[in-house]
């Protein structure tokens, strides 16, 4: 049985494919490629950003780094060396809080935006409108979605989209809605709810209804629809219990759905197939976009594909 624990590294070449060992799963999406490219409705989580950096050439964090780069910052005394280790299991939302209450929110959302900060989204960033999804769902703040959209013309064939920071009903028109309920750094400042920063455990709990409906808004066509998880840890809560009471546990669902993170544990994908219902794929956000286009060849062939064509 195979076992793959321990916390994966967010300093990485985002330009470098490794070679994975073959996935069922994989081959399985693959295969059913011409069934579900038109019903695609996509979950992006921290992990779809891993390669990425800020402005100041730093890695984007996932929650782990984030809450450790937060305490080092501003409840570390100058001088001393910060080990993880000496805050234990404190969580990102309640390090965020005490950080909010010791040097005060502004302080807090200027960080985070500083750190969120990027010049240019990656490749799988750029190609990822090619997928043409229904809807996406993300609890990101950095903007690499909005960022790699914004790169194609109308030329292209590529339709826009429209954001969405609460659970209202999506507009009458052709554009792809992007559900960001836990805000976005372009909007730090705003009310949460409005686009602002879902970040203590304060700001989760005043918008804990509304992230469950939106979620529910976004994944409303549950038996015509696809859902695609790329990067998401399945650690919200309040999320999960959803997809959880989602999984449809008198029969099997009628499209499969899929998870995309680099694990390969045995207990891990038998865990996520029994509980949730959803086949995991072993790769990474780049290897899955590039290995499916090498399958299926959905990227136009722009300069998009001068990397990995």
């Amino acid at each position: 049985m195979s076992s793959d624990d321990g916390l994966r590294p967010i300093d990485v070449d985002p330009h470098t494919r490794r070679k994975p060992a073959h996935d069922d799963n994989f081959v399985n999406f693959s295969d059913n490629w011409k069934h579900y490219e038109n019903r695609l409705v996509l979950f992006l989580g921290a992990g779809a950003s891993v390669g990425a950096r800020n402005h100041m050439g730093n890695p984007l964090p996932t929650a782990f780094h984030m809450r450790n780069g937060l305490w080092q910052q501003f409840m570390t005394p100058d001088g001393t060396k910060f080990e993880p280790e000496s805050i234990g299991l404190v969580s990102l939302e309640h390090a965020a809080a005490l950080v909010e209450r010791s040097a005060g929110r502004d302080a807090l959302m200027r960080y985070v935006v500083d750190y969120f900060q990027t010049a240019a989204p990656l490749w799988q960033h750029a190609v990822l409108p090619y997928l043409k999804p229904k809807a996406i769902f993300t609890t990101n703040y950095d903007n690499l979605i909005e960022a790699g959209w914004r790169l194609h013309g109308s030329a292209e064939g590529i339709g826009d989209f429209r954001l969405y920071y609460r659970h209202e009903d999506p507009d009458q028109s052709r554009a792809v809605p992007l559900y960001k309920p836990h805000g976005t750094i372009d909007c730090a400042k705003k009310q949460i709810g409005d686009g602002g920063l879902v970040l203590t455990q304060f700001d989760y709990l005043t918008m804990l209804d509304v992230r469950r409906s939106a979620l529910k808004k976004c994944l409303q066509s549950l038996d015509s629809a696809c859902v695609l998880f790329i990067g998401y840890s399945f650690q919200d809560f309040d999320i999960a219990s959803e997809l959880f009471g989602m999984r449809n546990p008198n029969h099997r669902r009628a499209i499969p759905w899929y998870a995309v993170f680099p694990r390969n544990d045995t207990n891990v994908r038998a865990m996520y197939d029994e509980r949730y219902g959803i086949r995991q794929i072993n790769r990474t956000f780049l290897d899955f976009m590039a290995d499916l286009d090498d399958t299926q060849a959905f990227i136009p062939k722009t300069r998009y594909t001068s990397l990995y064509s």
